[in-house]
């Protein structure tokens, strides 16, 4: 059938068969993708948003007081961290960048208290227990998933035999991806560990796994359910109030549930990382397997597709980690350093179509994180295909920032406004031991005491870091990108960063909480200013 102009098929994916017998995949995408309204909005670590009725970690419950609270301060998105599945087993994984699955998602942001059938058991000792997390800034994944699991077993066991027939629904329609995921989900718990090649030998693929998920039904069925309920809590967050733009981390673990289903298509013997550069001297590997790009079109793109479709389920927007997964990634060989990777390229038209596609199927933008070892022609690609860049202050001057792009004042791997201001990143990269040009860093540090007005070598307390968090912002209001964005880490006045690159243990990555209930931080007088200067944009 035509497309809306009379030329060509419509949207969609279609199969060719060539004269010699060869089945040939065909993506027919529209040319450009949907576009933002110039606008502003938060930027948060989710698991760090923590409310007063949260379990020691952020939620889902606690995005929908951020999304509403956004489009009452005149915001238009919220960006998050990645909400991607995590092993249920009892040592978690902390980062949200190297997760078991990209499909499906990570059942402690489930707020407990939202779940369909709470209301109908006991779950006293558990909430008590789970508020006293909240004490500690530091979170515990591992207590925080023991909590919550045994209060989600709690309502399956009450409520399994009359669940609502949304439930049924919505299971059928993720049919054997579903079924597959909650299969891995029951085997990583049976035996401690999500590495699939830990398991016994018959259970290294999904087709081993037949009999097992048959003689464990129920708990399969409960993680289906708990999928169910956490996808229901991220739609409702979504709808809440501003925009969400939700986050695709660029791989998974390679003892992963996505490795294990796709396995076929990964390449075990390297990992995905970046070469050296004057930011990360030492290079970086991310410890997550790539997808071989041959095996990727002889399988159609089908785990690149069901990723990106699972990612737009109920989001406004996409933000795309290390876009140049799209083009190339840089491959490092396993046991070997960053310095010994080279650059392998992957079929970069058709992804780009699948994007397209699948964006425009539900009307949702497209930012692709452009920082770093990006060549000119892969912005200029992404121009071309309508996918906004990523730009942060503290590597590109603001007033450099093009319009096509979602701009902020740092990143999840860099300093925050408070941490650059204090000197106290600096101070934390020297008790670790890590390497950085300290001579650039104390340069910003310098020029944004600068534009706040204050004395970089007199006290700095919280005045001197509300009017460089102040001074910092009016620069990105006044800027070009179409979307800025204020990092909660920054309104929080928080001085850490959420994540140190390069850093496995000597580091709190991705544990650190913000230091007071995210409802309350919005509320005070710094978050209302923002709101007030970044407002002046629309």
């Amino acid at each position: 059938m035509p497309g809306p102009a009379g030329i060509g098929p419509e949207p969609g994916y279609y199969h060719l068969r060539t004269p010699d017998g060869r089945r040939r995949l065909v993506i027919s995408a529209p040319e450009r993708l949907p576009q933002p309204v110039r606008g502003w909005g938060w930027s948060v670590q989710l698991y760090a948003a923590r409310s007063r009725d949260s379990w020691g970690i952020g939620d889902f419950a606690g995005l929908a007081t951020i999304t509403r609270a956004a489009r009452a301060a005149g915001a238009t998105s919220v960006l998050i961290s990645p909400v991607h599945a995590a092993a249920p087993v009892p040592a978690q994984q902390a980062s949200p960048y190297s997760p078991a699955s990209r499909q499906w998602l990570q059942l402690l942001h489930i707020a407990m208290a939202d779940v369909p059938g709470a209301g109908e058991v006991d779950l006293a000792d558990l909430e008590l227990a789970g508020r006293e997390l909240n004490a500690e800034r530091l979170i515990d994944r591992d207590a925080v998933w023991k909590l919550k699991r045994s209060a989600l077993e709690r309502i399956w066991s009450a409520t399994r035999w009359t669940l609502p027939v949304e439930h049924e629904v919505w299971t059928a329609e993720h049919g054997q991806n579903l079924t597959r995921f909650a299969t891995w989900c029951v085997l990583a718990e049976t035996y401690g560990t999500g590495n699939w090649r830990e398991w016994p030998s018959e259970f290294h693929s999904p087709a081993g796994a037949l009999d097992f998920a048959a003689e464990h039904t129920d708990r399969v069925a409960f993680y289906a359910w708990a999928q169910w309920v956490a996808d229901t809590q991220l739609a409702a967050a979504c709808r809440a109030g501003a925009g969400v733009v939700v986050d695709i981390a660029v791989g998974f673990d390679s003892c992963s549930a996505d490795a294990w289903d796709s396995q076929d298509e990964v390449c075990f013997d390297f990992e995905v990382g970046c070469p050296p550069d004057r930011h990360n001297v030492d290079g970086q590997k991310w410890g997550l397997p790539p997808f071989n790009p041959l095996a990727l079109v002889a399988a159609d793109f089908a785990p690149f597709i069901k990723m990106v479709r699972s990612a737009l389920r109920h989001a406004d927007a996409l933000r795309i980690d290390h876009v140049m997964q799209l083009w190339r990634l840089f491959w490092v060989p396993a046991g070997e350093g960053a310095g010994q990777g080279a650059y392998v390229h992957y079929p970069t038209e058709a992804m780009l179509a699948i994007v397209r596609l699948e964006a425009s199927r539900v009307g949702a933008w497209v930012v692709g994180e452009d920082m770093g070892t990006v060549a000119d022609e892969v912005r200029d690609t992404m121009a071309r295909d309508g996918m906004l860049g990523y730009r942060a202050a503290l590597r590109l001057p603001v007033d450099q920032f093009p319009e096509a792009a979602m701009g902020a004042s740092s990143t999840h791997d860099q300093a925050t406004i408070a941490g650059t201001l204090t000197g106290s990143d600096t101070n934390d990269l020297r008790a670790i031991g890590k390497a950085a040009n300290f001579e650039q860093l104390e340069q910003a540090r310098r020029e944004l005491a600068a534009a706040a007005g204050v004395d970089p070598d007199g006290p700095i307390g919280p005045e001197e870091i509300r009017r460089a968090v102040l001074a910092q912002y009016t620069r990105l209001a006044a800027c070009k990108a179409r979307v800025v964005l204020a990092s909660l880490d920054d309104v929080g006045a928080v001085a850490e960063r959420p994540n140190m690159p390069g850093t496995v243990t000597a580091w709190p990555n991705w544990c650190l909480s913000l230091p007071r209930p995210v409802e309350d931080i919005l509320r005070e007088p710094l978050a209302q200013e923002l709101a007030q200067v970044l407002g002046t944009r629309a």
